[in-house]
This record gives C-alpha cells, structure tokens and sequence, in this order.
C-alpha cells in the first residue's frame, strides 16, 4: 500500500512538472505573438508614400547668349522618386522608404536623374559610399481639401511654421547630413571630402575615412501661408545624407526614420534606452552575484548560468552603445549578432545531457559557438560573405533551439532531474527567442521587439533563481549559526562519550580478548598437527570457527575504530545526490547476489548530517541485507515530516528476530554469537548527528528509520 501510494504521488509529480513546462511553453509562445504583432506592427505606423508628381527646375548654360536658361525636370512619386506628405503625419511614425544614389555625393537641396528607390526593411546591398534622400513635401497648394488638412495640422503649428522632428538613424560608418543646403551633423570624416563643394558655410576637407555612427535629430518646419506656397522642392524639406564605410555588409542605412512630435519621438527613444540600460544592469548584477556564488562555493554549477546571462548582456550593451555615438559601430554589430550565440550556449550547458556514446551537451555547445564565431565575423565580411554566413547562422540556430527543446523535453520526463521548472522555464524560452529570430526580423527600438521583451523575461527569470539561491544560502547559514552554540555542546558532550567509550573497548580489547586470542592461535596450531581422532578434531574446528569469529569482530571494531564520527563536523548536504551516489556504487554488490537496488528518493531534500558518518551507517545497513537478510529488493525511500527527513532502508528478507536488540553492542541474531558491534556504532553515529535509528518489522518487510534534521 506503501509502495503503491509513493508511486502515484512521484507520477503525480512528474506529470505535474510536464504541465507545468508545457503551459509555459504554450504561454511564452502566445506572448511572443502578441508582443511582436502589437508593438512590431502597430506602436510605430509607416508614413504612407504619396502620390503625385514633383517637378524641379534646373538652370543650364546657353552655349549662343551665355545666359541661364530654366529646365523643368518632372518626377512621378513612387517611380522616379519616393516622398511624403506632412498631411499624413501622426505623432510618431516610420519611414521605411528612402531614395538612394550610389557612388556619388548628390548636391543637398537637389533630386538627380536618377535615383533608386529602397524600403529600408529589406535586404538591401548599399554600395560603398552613395546619398541617401528623403523627401518630405508640404500640403498641395492647389488641393481643394487645403484648408481642412491645414486645421487638421494645428496642433503642430507653432508661429506661421508646422514643425515635426526627424530622427535619423546611424548611418554605417561616417556621414555627413544636410537639411536643404545647411550642413547640420558631421559624424566621422569621409575620404577626399571637400564640402565647400557641397556647403558655402563650411569649407573644411577630410583626407582619411574616419567612422562612426550617431543618431540625428533635426526639426523639420512647414510654412502654413497657402498664398506663399507652391507644390514644388521649394516648399518641402529635403534631408541629403553623404556617407562612406568600409566596403562590408553592413554599409549605409538599415534602420527607418523616426517622425512627428518632438516629444513623442524623444520619448520613443528614450524609452528604448532606459530599457536597455535596465535590463543591461540587471544582467550584469546577475552576473556579478552569479561570478561571487562560484568563487564563494568553489563550483561549476553557476557557469551557464553567467553564459546565459552574459550572452544577454552583450546583446543589450551592444544595442544601447550602438544607439549612441560610437567609433566603432561594426564592432558592436558584431557584439550584437554573437550575443544570442552566447546565451544559447549557456541554456545547452544548463539542461544538456552528454550520453555515453554521444555527449549532446558539449557537442550542442560547440555547435552554437561556432555560430556565435561565424555571427561575430559577419559584419566584417563583404556582402555576398556576410549572406552566405548568414544562411549557415540561421542553421546552426535553428538545429540549437531544437536540441534546447529535445533537452527541455526529456528533463520533463526524467524520475530524477537536476533542473527545477524555474531552470526549464528560461531555457525554454531562449530555445523560442532563438526560433523566432529566424523567423521574424528584429524590430527598430528595443520596446517594438518581441525578442528584446523575451530575453527581458529571461533575464528577469535568471534573476528570480540568483534570489532563490541566496534564499536556500541565507536559511542554511542561518540555521547553521543557530546552532552554533549547540553543536560546539553537542560535540563537547560528544568528545567526552568518545573517550570514555573508547577507553572501555580499549581495555576489553587489550586485556580480555587479546592474551586469550593469541594463546589460542599458538595452541590449535600445535593440537590440530598432532591430532588423528575425527571427534576431536571436529571439536577443534568448532574452536577455530570461533576464533574466526572473534577475529572478524576485530576487524570490525579496527574498521570502525579508523573513522572519528564524533569528530566530524555537521553540514547541509542533499539527501537526494547522497542516495543516488550509494546506489550506483552498492548496484553491482547488489546485482550479484540478484538483488534489486532502488532509490525512491526523488526530492532534492536537504539535511543538515554528519556526511561521512551518514554514508557509513547507510551502506553498513545495505550491506547487512546482501549478506544475511536472504532478500530480493532492497528499497531506499524519503519523506518530510515537519522539521525532520526521514529516510527509510527496507528489504523483503527474513528480518531479525523479535526478541533481539538490533542495537545493543556484541548480540547477534546467532545464538552464542559475540558480534553485532556495526548496527551499535551505526546507532551512535546517527545520534551524533542529532537523528535517530530505529528498526521495524511490519507486513513481511524490515525497514530502518533514519531521522535527520531538515536543513
């Protein structure tokens, strides 16, 4: 009934735990979906393009008269040009769309020939220097709608001007911006670059390539006087934008402009920052705390963690400095790309499994860092490089995060698991973030990005297991210092039993057996070579199986005797792991004698025991049921009981007789038998640990309590 009751309640936990996973799996994936479609595809709007033709008149040279002569050159909108319109505007939009020259610097203020139109949410190869253009024109003039689009404006209107503030994004890796003719923002310096060619107020040159990136904001303002307006250039604001980079994929501009109110998009982007900046710190407090524990404890256990957290933190610095002004814009790309790499290699290192044959975890591993190498040297790369390692990437991700999901899965399944739901929850969710990178491309600010919002809930989930440690820390030391003062009595009162305890068998030892012993060696010898009578020398053989067994007690009492358990200081260990390393080592003792070993214990119970004097009065208990219970399995099992662990060892053997004190010393269950010293010192080395034995024979079945301290 016992037996019975366990196993429902251990299936229970099991299936409790794979509930518990998959209804996180079911919700992390349905909030990843709402994020990405809500924030991604409605928190920043496109501007829609206009329509329309734009038409602007260049002055030519007579060859005849020497005179200027007006050329009207016509352009239609979303062929020739891309444009739009301020009456299109909200507070806070997008504009995906830019016109683009390469390999020329285009005079500010002017439209080319030529131009090609690019969606900045594409895959676009930007040659290695060129002009990008955007072009935002005032309200038609002539539109019979003019003066219901103007009221629909006035709460941008400031003076007889609508204004609007333009974000530029950073542009890879030096750039030089003009609004209409006016030089407004010099990031890095452009080879060979003159700009009284291109600027009559500035009349510097740059001679060497000198990169970086910043974001631009600059205020864009519309006349409101209809009378004063026409539909033409001279009416709109055209942003010119000269860059230079490298030569490597990532050149020019690969993110959307940002327009409409001052203040909603400063605070678009100051949101972005500050959420950066937050769950950076977070992630690198959790690394610190984290780098401590390991250092503290001596162990391994918290690397994957920090590689976890640490791949976090690339990611997220990277983003934020590439936000700022930063010298060396490619480098942090880099940053960026490998950051996802690094996580995933710590969530393998975290619920891997290395099979015998096949060590999954470290090959998985090795895998995503390979990745996360390959990730590294993209931008650095030219572009047809930067896609074909792109393509390798996306596969060495996408074979991770099922190898995370395979691995999450199987420790759901598992009887015995290392890994809490807490662990399977965040490993989880980088195995999603991981999949939906491939899928869909990551958003412009860091709050529109569903990716951002799921490493955030990582994090978060990493940083809620770092209190839980210190919680499980804090209580074992300060149970530890509670009982300070008890235990220096108890082992005070401990030393003291020792020694007389020890003087005792010391004297019965020296004075009582050992001059009987050896007379008697030296005397069979001497009888049993001498003697022909068969009754007498099975007499003597009864002697010497006596002797034997006064010599295997002594062996026994040396045994003992080696190992102080009273000396030995109590700390808190897992119950759990202690079980399970004595069955694997008892399992082949076990086996060939066919007998079944099991461990029950499932839970990570914690006690706060004599390690060493625990170990030994278990294994003197298993082996006392292989040699002389005659049994068939041999069963360990635990449970809480207020504040106290009780471990059960049970055998389905022949028991011990009723009328026999298992624990009192040199009684056997063999009559006339002078043993019996190992279930004594057994009973004194769990009470010294402040636990209890005790025996009981119930329903065919013989099964030792161990009472222990929960810790």
């Amino acid at each position: 009934m016992n037996n019975l009751s366990e196993k429902n309640n251990r299936a229970f936990g099991r299936q409790a735990k794979r509930i518990t996973v998959l209804s996180c799996a079911l919700a992390i994936l349905i909030a990843f979906l709402l994020i990405f479609f809500f924030t991604a595809a409605d928190a920043v709007v496109t501007v829609p393009e206009t329509t329309g033709i734009i038409t602007q008149t260049f002055f030519n040279t007579d060859e005849e008269t020497g005179e200027s002569v007006p050329v009207e050159k016509t352009y239609e909108i979303g062929k020739d040009v891309t444009a739009i319109r301020i009456e299109d505007f909200a507070d806070l939009q997008q504009i995906t769309k830019v016109n683009y020259v390469p390999d020329a610097f285009i005079r500010p203020n002017v439209l080319p020939e030529k131009m090609t139109i690019v969606d900045l949410n594409t895959d676009f190869r930007f040659a290695e220097k060129g002009t990008f253009i955007f072009v935002v024109l005032n309200l038609d003039p002539f539109d019979e709608l003019f003066h219901e689009k103007s009221e629909a404006l006035n709460r941008y209107k400031i003076g007889d001007y609508w204004h609007f503030t333009f974000a530029l994004p950073g542009v890879f890796s030096a750039s030089n911006v003009y609004l209409k003719s006016q030089l407004i923002a010099r990031h890095g310096e452009i080879e060979n670059y003159d700009f009284i060619e291109f600027n009559t107020s500035y009349d510097k040159k740059t001679e060497r390539f000198s990169p970086e990136t910043e974001e631009t904001f600059m205020n864009l303002q519309f006349y409101t006087k209809r009378k004063t307006l026409d539909d033409t250039l001279r009416s709109a604001q055209i942003v010119t934008v000269h860059y230079q980079s490298s030569g490597t994929a990532y050149t020019g501009i690969g993110k959307p402009a940002l327009v409409g109110t001052e203040s909603a998009v400063k605070e678009m982007e100051n949101v972005s920052s500050n959420l950066l900046i937050a769950f950076t710190v977070l992630a690198l407090v959790e690394i610190g705390v984290f780098a401590v524990l390991a250092v503290l404890k001596k162990t391994k256990i918290f690397l994957p963690a920090i590689a976890l957290t640490g791949g976090i933190l690339l990611a997220f610095f990277a983003n934020f400095t590439l936000a700022q002004a930063t010298a060396a814009p490619l480098f942090w790309v880099a940053v960026s790309l490998s950051g996802g790499a690094v996580t995933m290699v710590g969530a393998l290192l975290s619920v891997g499994k290395n099979f015998r044959r096949f060590p999954a975890a470290r090959c998985f591993s090795a895998l995503a860092l390979l990745g996360g190498v390959l990730a590294f040297l993209m931008p650095f790369t030219g572009f047809r490089a930067a896609q074909a390692l792109g393509i390798v990437c996306t596969v060495i991700t996408a074979v991770n995060a099922c190898a995370l999901l395979a691995f999450v899965a199987i420790a759901t399944t598992e009887k015995e698991s290392e890994h809490g739901v807490l662990k399977l929850i965040y490993t989880l969710t980088v195995a999603v973030t991981a999949i939906a990178s491939v899928f869909f491309p990551p958003a412009f600010l860091a709050q529109t990005n569903a990716s951002f919002w799921l490493h955030a809930f990582t994090a978060v989930m990493t940083f809620v297991s770092v209190f839980l440690v210190f919680r499980d820390t804090e209580r074992a030391n300060a149970y530890l210092t509670a009982n300070l003062n008890l235990e220096v009595e108890r082992q005070v009162e401990d030393i003291r039993a020792v020694i007389g305890e020890r003087d005792e068998l010391l004297r019965f030892l020296s004075h009582d057996m050992k001059k009987p012993l050896s007379s008697a060696v030296a005397f069979l010898d001497t009888v049993i070579a001498q003697e022909t009578d068969g009754e007498q020398r099975k007499a003597l053989d009864q002697i010497r199986q006596n002797n034997n067994r006064v010599i295997s007690n002594l062996s026994e009492i040396a045994r003992f005797a080696r190992y102080n358990y009273l000396a030995e200081p109590s700390q808190t260990a897992d119950l759990n792991a202690l079980c399970k390393s004595l069955c694997d080592f008892h399992r082949p003792d076990c086996e060939a004698n066919g007998i079944l070993l099991k461990n029950l214990v499932e839970k990570p119970y914690r006690v706060f025991v004599k390690t060493q004097g625990l170990e030994n009065a278990m294994t003197n208990i298993i082996m006392n049921a292989v040699e002389h219970a005659d049994c068939s399995t041999i069963a360990l099992s635990a449970k809480a009981m207020k504040n106290r662990i009780v471990l059960t060892i049970w055998d389905d053997g022949k028991g011990l007789p009723d009328d026999l004190d298992a624990f009192r010393p040199y009684v056997s269950e063999n009559e006339g038998d002078t043993g019996g010293l190992g279930l004594y010192i057994c009973k004194n080395m769990i009470e010294a640990m402040n636990g209890e034995l005790r025996y009981e024979r119930k329903e065919g079945k013989s099964y030792f309590f161990i009472s222990l301290r929960q810790a």
